[in-house]
């Protein structure tokens, strides 16, 4: 894996992290889980809050696994180009 893919990888993961995050907060801004004294909540919108946090999750555990991944790579580069 290039230095490149990685940050296309890495630019591609935050960007869908951010679209999921401002979507959620814009138009699902008050949904809660449901306890059993509150009111209950459209399920659609329990639906959709919990995708989106979902899409979230996953977008940040991609990047995060791109960046060990480069990190890793940068090094072992590194203590190659060193030990030559």
């Amino acid at each position: 894996m290039s230095m490149r893919v990685a940050l296309k990888l890495l630019t591609l993961s935050l960007l869908v992290y951010a679209v999921a995050f401002a979507t959620r907060r814009l138009f699902l801004w008050d949904v809660m889980p449901v306890s059993w004294d509150q009111p209950s909540q459209p399920l659609w919108a329990l639906a959709s809050a919990f995708l989106l946090r979902s899409i979230e999750n996953v977008a940040v555990a991609v990047a995060v696994i791109v960046l060990a991944i480069t990190f890793a790579l940068w090094i072992d580069r590194r203590r190659k180009t060193n030990s030559a």
